[in-house]
């Protein structure tokens, strides 16, 4: 029944070494104003549905601050969207994907469009990434069937660059949405959220792993000759030697590899204490980006 109630921003913890903008009341009014425009007669129930989500995140039947006796629900989550820190309140814009009445309630993707759009015009360092699908074996009727099912809702993650953002972190997470790139994107998604934590060997180790998984990806759909155990390595010469990629590619891209291979856990720290500073792994992500839309282009 509760699913992954936890699995919200504010329990995604972060370090942060600045602290970030503030959200404003205008964008708590907006976000309010669109649900109302989006759901138009079922409002008050996806109120009702995101009260209750909220309820078990914080473990209590009230929710506002100052809130008076015999508030309705409604009236509640209301004001604790006005009132809440601005973790929660994007807990709340993630929550409300997973609400039965806003399903109905029309297209989704529009949505997160305006989302991104109040982000956008109040400067805020966040973006709602798109919901991931992928199809599904199932029977319709007794016969089998394909079907489409949620692999991941639409979540929140951070933007520190507008120009890269744009240019290669969100046209990647769009890439990666192909059914035979996701589990590829669900380990950018690993490393983006490790990267929030401040779990920066962690991230980059993430980042490897998602490159590494688009290259044989790439293999697998042009047929060539390859293994599940190669290495990062094996497998850029082989695309680079079966494709058009020039050679020179080869260095920078494999930059990423041993970025992982030196400082991070997955060959073993040994005796050295290997410290990943956030420069360094927030260069690994866009690395990782810039890669991947570069051997999709080329080779996918």
């Amino acid at each position: 029944m509760l699913g992954n109630i936890f699995d919200v921003f504010s329990r995604r913890k972060r370090s942060d070494k600045e602290p970030l903008k503030p959200i404003s009341e205008t964008f708590r009014q907006r976000f309010v104003m669109l649900v109302k425009d989006f759901t138009d007669n079922s409002f008050y129930d996806v109120l009702r549905e995101l009260h209750k989500k909220l309820s078990y995140l914080h473990g209590k039947s009230v929710l506002s601050p100052n809130a008076y006796q015999g508030i309705g629900i409604e009236d509640d989550v209301y004001n604790y969207i006005l009132q809440c820190d601005d973790a929660h309140l994007l807990d709340s814009i993630e929550y409300l994907f997973q609400t039965q009445s806003f399903k109905r309630s029309g297209d989704e993707c529009v949505f997160i469009k305006h989302i991104n759009e109040f982000f956008a015009v109040d400067d805020l360092p966040y973006y709602l990434t798109d919901t991931v699908w992928e199809e599904v074996d199932t029977y319709f009727y007794g016969s089998p069937a394909k079907a489409r099912q949620i692999r991941e809702f639409p979540k929140i993650i951070r933007k520190d660059s507008d120009v890269l953002h744009n240019t290669a972190v969100e046209p990647a997470l769009a890439l990666l949405r192909k059914p035979d790139l996701l589990n590829a994107n669900e380990e950018f998604m690993l490393a983006l959220d490790e990267y929030r934590k401040g779990k920066y060997r962690d991230s980059v180790t993430k980042c490897c792993s998602a490159l590494e998984s688009t290259m044989k990806v790439i293999c697998a759909r042009n047929k060539y000759k390859f293994s599940d155990k190669d290495t990062a390595g094996v497998l850029l010469k082989t695309i680079i030697t079966s494709s058009n990629l020039d050679s020179f590619w080869e260095q920078p891209i494999m930059l990423i590899a041993t970025i992982r291979n030196r400082l991070s856990y997955s060959h073993g720290a040994g005796l050295d204490d290997k410290n990943v500073p956030e420069h360094v792994a927030k260069y690994s992500i866009n690395a990782v980006a810039s890669a991947i839309l570069l051997l999709c282009d080329e080779a996918y």
